[in-house]
């Protein structure tokens, strides 16, 4: 990849990794499609693309996070943050194993179809789930614990929103809108550490990104402070369907 194509990937990634649509999915799409990598390449860059999302995360939030570590002890929600990583990391690392080996063998269109189908399952899910509750983090049991950490897990199949996954999984919970959002931003740094972490081998490939991961971080910004703002205005459900169902649609097509 050029310059160029670098820069639109990393703005891309950090356009859409705090708004429910995938940006794994979509990134992967984009790889894959315009940029001819294969799909396991593809997944592979998506993934380590989420360092730039990362940093972008680790500097707006760096007050609550500060004041987290400071009470660790005490404070709610880093025990919000350690139990739901932890499920994170059981639901989220035998299904990351499993589809390593997958997208290494499937064709391009076959690869797409995946992709799509599970972008209209999220869009499905935002539509039913996107109701504000009353819950703050300071109200939150183990349970709320456990299903945002399992949603967050099953999130790291391309195609399936972290932020939406898990912000379905919170409203169904009864969680505040906005907080919700919040618990989210700080829920994605454990994962996508993880994330990178499983991608470390696949060094060769990423090595020469990081004009991307510049991009993706300061459009991550922006986001975070926009969508921090909107929150209570948007709805993302109908753009995953219909991205989806025009994925399927045409890869169906051309096989």
């Amino acid at each position: 990849m050029n310059l160029v194509e670098l820069l639109i990937v990393g703005a891309i990634q950090g356009f859409l990794e705090f708004l429910p649509v995938s940006s794994s999915g979509n990134v992967s799409l984009i790889l894959m499609n315009f940029l001819k990598l294969t799909p396991s390449e593809s997944f592979s860059l998506s993934i380590f693309l989420h360092l730039g999302t990362l940093l972008a995360v680790l500097v707006y939030f760096r007050n609550d996070i500060i004041n987290i570590l400071k009470n660790i002890k005490t404070d709610k929600t880093s025990h919000f943050l350690i139990v739901s990583t932890i499920l994170t990391g059981v639901v989220g690392v035998p299904i990351y194993i499993v589809l390593k080996s997958i997208f290494e063998n499937i064709q391009l269109d076959i690869g797409n179809i995946i992709i799509g189908l599970f972008l209209i399952a999220t869009g499905i899910i935002l539509k039913y789930r996107s109701k504000s509750g009353f819950k703050k983090v300071e109200d939150s049991n183990i349970w709320d614990m456990i299903v945002a950490g399992v949603a967050q897990g099953i999130s790291i199949i391309p195609g399936i929103s972290r932020s939406g996954f898990t912000l379905a999984a919170l409203l169904g919970r009864d969680f505040d809108k906005e907080e919700a959002l919040r618990i989210s931003f700080l829920m994605s740094m454990p994962a996508i550490i993880g994330g990178i972490i499983l991608e470390a081998n696949d060094i060769t490939l990423v090595a020469n990104t990081y004009p991307a991961l510049i991009s993706a971080f300061i459009t991550s910004i922006i986001v975070i402070k926009l969508l921090l703002e909107f929150a209570k205005r948007l709805n993302f459900s109908y753009f995953c369907i219909g991205l989806g169902a025009i994925t399927v649609v045409i890869s169906l097509l051309i096989l």
